[in-house]
């Protein structure tokens, strides 16, 4: 039966902890690794998106990106970069992997199957707090501490034949409505023509944007500085970590029409309105506060997750606490305290089929990876190189497939098996010219 587990990490403690979201118990760790907020991203296998078979991390005190893998508990790959990194995300399909840099708003992107940095480019004016990907990896989001949001269209970042590739494209969205830096990302389900996309600030609020026009939909204001927020998986509900407490928004309310004694569900906001959450004012619904409070921990909340049902959510925060939260009652189910330090992040997903017990008797390939380039490499260098492609669900032996569409000099000693069709082809055209 296919379980979750949630992985939760820290800034100071060394140990990367995968625990059990019913029981709280230890499953698996990770050792050496300490990582910022945002500093921690989960890479799914390629072709298959719910599958975690990598953590990349990226590291507090070098320049170093580590890759953590399900067969043993230490470093697999240690990829030194440039610069040193601050946060880090990997694309839905495993494909790509971008990160920012401590100083300044630089961002890295590279291919992963390759290894190949194809893009560095100044996406922002000050640190970047938060990058993430859109579902169907079509655009880069960038946050920052400058209060604005860029969305990235990949296929401009992935364009090769510019002179200048460090130089900086232009977004396709900046959204400049915060006034205070942007601490957290969160992009909804679907493509880039209907999904929605949540930004978190300091200056209290949250605001929900319309992906496809890059229209603001709403702002919540909240009475306290945001620090993460996430959107259940239904999507008609927004969680918002304000310094130690949760509030949840219902993003749906149901109506009664006295006219024709009917209800009817409308969405909360929407064209650029702003809703108060968690304060008391006299436009809110019936004169009470929108939305409704999650305490327990006693310092700031860093980090929000939710179970895929969306029934239970959990919560890491520098009190060292990792919370599993039962949403409809908003009593807190039980803790993991495993940590030594701040939690810095929490992510919920399906137990990784490494972790099962029979996965001794199984022959469970670990996810390829490649050194990561320092510099761009010239179209000489990756024409010289060459570049590994993933075919997915494809059993055909790729040297036979190659083999059979086209001939070349890789395979030039081999018989083709397009020989007998040719001398076919050879024969019929002989036989025309000869009638």
């Amino acid at each position: 039966m296919a379980t979750e587990v949630v992985l939760s990490a820290s800034s100071t403690d060394s140990t990367i902890h995968v625990w059990d979201i019913r029981t709280g118990s230890s499953v698996f760790s990770f050792k050496q690794s300490m990582s910022k907020k945002g500093g921690l991203a989960l890479c799914a296998k390629p072709g298959h998106t719910s599958d975690v078979g990598s953590i990349v991390t990226a590291q507090t005190d070098r320049a170093i990106l580590n890759v953590y893998q399900w067969h043993k508990d230490q470093v697999c790959h240690k990829m030194t970069t440039a610069e040193k990194m601050i946060t880090v995300t990997c694309s839905h399909q495993g494909q790509y992997l971008a990160a920012a840099t401590t100083s300044g708003g630089k961002v890295y992107l590279w291919h992963t199957p390759t290894g190949h940095l194809i893009r560095v480019f100044e996406a922002h004016y000050r640190q970047i707090t938060r990058l993430a990907f859109s579902n169907d990896d079509t655009t880069l989001i960038t946050a920052s501490e400058d209060a604005s949001v860029n969305v990235w269209l990949m296929s401009q970042l992935l364009q090769t034949d510019q002179d200048d590739l460090t130089a900086r494209p232009a977004p396709l969205y900046s959204w400049s409505d915060h006034t205070l830096p942007v601490t957290d990302i969160h992009v909804g389900y679907g493509g880039m023509s209907g999904a929605r996309v949540c930004t978190s600030s300091l200056d209290h609020t949250v605001k929900l944007w319309d992906l496809a026009t890059g229209q603001l939909l709403t702002t919540f204001l909240f009475p306290k500085a945001v620090l993460s927020v996430i959107m259940d998986p239904s999507e008609t509900m927004l969680f918002a970590a304000c310094e130690n407490n949760i509030y949840s928004v219902e993003l749906y309310r149901r109506r009664e029409d006295q006219t024709y004694k009917v209800s009817t569900v409308e969405s909360v906001g929407g064209s650029g309105r702003v809703e108060s959450v968690g304060i008391k004012e006299g436009h809110t619904t019936n004169g009470q506060s929108l939305g409704a409070v999650y305490s327990g921990h006693t310092q700031n909340i860093n980090s929000l997750t939710l179970s895929f049902d969306g029934t239970v959510l959990i919560s890491g925060a520098e009190d060292g606490q990792c919370i599993v939260w039962d949403v409809l009652s908003r009593q807190p189910l039980r803790k993991f305290e495993n940590h030594k330090g701040p939690v810095t992040f929490v992510s919920c997903f399906l137990r990784p089929i490494e972790l099962h017990p029979d996965a001794a008797n199984q022959n469970i390939s670990p996810m390829p990876w490649k050194q990561l380039k320092r510099a761009i490499a010239t179209s000489e260098e990756e024409h010289r190189n060459g570049s590994d492609q993933v075919i997915q669900d494809n059993k055909m032996d790729i040297a036979l497939h190659q083999q059979l569409v086209e001939e070349g000099p890789l395979y030039s000693n081999i018989q083709t098996e397009l020989q007998p069709m040719k001398n076919a082809a050879n024969l019929l055209r002989d036989m025309k010219v000869h009638s």
